[in-house]
């Protein structure tokens, strides 16, 4: 919850998003100095080219599509990167947070509706 309402509070750069997504790469995926090096330029500039998007564009359908489009560019740049079994921890972890996620939104629109 205070995760959530800090994001409000202050939007993070590119720069800021790729930096952590790295660190999280690295910490779960124990990247060699040349991955972490390419990773991060690969999440940099897929975020700066989402944010770059939604700058310009207030349209919520047509955002998410190109950020989904722009994260599906970035898997298959990390495939080049990673190694077999790193990218495919990768894509478990990736997995767990989209199920995570899915769960939440499922408990949150139960609360709205007062169930």
């Amino acid at each position: 919850m205070f995760a959530t309402f800090t994001s409000f509070a202050k939007q993070k750069t590119s720069a800021e998003k790729a930096k952590e997504k790295t660190e999280e790469m690295q910490k779960n995926l124990g990247l060699t100095a040349e991955q972490n090096k390419k990773i991060y330029e690969i999440n940099l500039k897929t975020y700066t080219s989402i944010d770059d998007y939604e700058a310009k564009n207030d349209n919520k359908k047509l955002r998410k599509k190109q950020k989904d489009i722009m994260q599906d560019k970035r898997k298959d740049e990390f495939k080049k990167v990673l190694t077999a079994p790193q990218y495919k921890k990768y894509e478990e972890i990736k997995k767990a947070e989209k199920a995570k996620e899915k769960a939440e939104e499922q408990a949150l629109e139960k609360l709205k509706k007062g169930k």
